[in-house]
């Protein structure tokens, strides 16, 4: 079993679509062992039968929410002691919930009991990964159900979440992903040092 030493966590957080999911893929080929990647609390939900909930149900967007925190804070102690890489990196955290909570982050803070601060204090740093322009969206992939709007809506609450935060970088959109990424690999290793 792993200890458990104080690891390096990184959020890689943004709208959906704007290729959080294609960048850890590369991140991971990358820095292989050198890095443990915790995967998306709500994909893992989806994937595995949870069903999506309707945009105009909040009781659903409620159920889906906390389940979604519950998976997440296991998640992250589980990949903490399974693995001894010195640096966690988190597609999403707790404070992401606030970005698709309809009424808005301080009613998502209050209903959830998920303490800000506390939570933007948890983490070293924030890469923000812009969405890419409407002629670059990716559209509505298997476990999405958003559509370009909602996507649009969900990155200003993230941003305005998680742009606080001591050590947030936002990396901007570009029309070839690739370049999105590079730029990620870049600023992680520069991080991580």
């Amino acid at each position: 079993m792993a200890t458990l030493r104080k690891k390096t966590k990184i959020v890689l957080t943004g709208a959906p679509s704007s290729g959080k999911s294609t960048t850890l893929q590369a991140l991971q080929k990358h820095f292989g062992d050198k890095v443990v990647l915790v995967p998306e609390s709500a994909v893992v939900l989806l994937s595995g039968g949870f069903p999506a909930p309707s945009h105009t149900d909040n009781e659903q967007i409620r159920a889906f929410q906390k389940a979604i925190l519950s998976v997440q804070e296991n998640l992250e102690d589980i990949f903490s002691r399974k693995s001894s890489a010195p640096t966690m990196i988190l597609d999403r955290a707790k404070l992401d919930g606030a970005g698709f909570w309809p009424p808005g982050p301080e009613d998502y803070f209050k209903n959830f009991g998920v303490d800000y601060q506390h939570e933007l204090n948890s983490y070293d740093h924030v890469l923000f990964m812009e969405l890419p322009k409407p002629e670059h969206f990716g559209g509505l992939a298997q476990t999405r159900f958003h559509n370009y709007e909602q996507s649009l809506q969900s990155e200003k609450a993230l941003e305005q979440v998680w742009g606080k935060h001591k050590s947030f970088t936002k990396i901007q959109a570009e029309a070839d992903l690739n370049k999105k990424i590079d730029h990620v690999i870049h600023v992680i290793e520069n991080l991580i040092k």
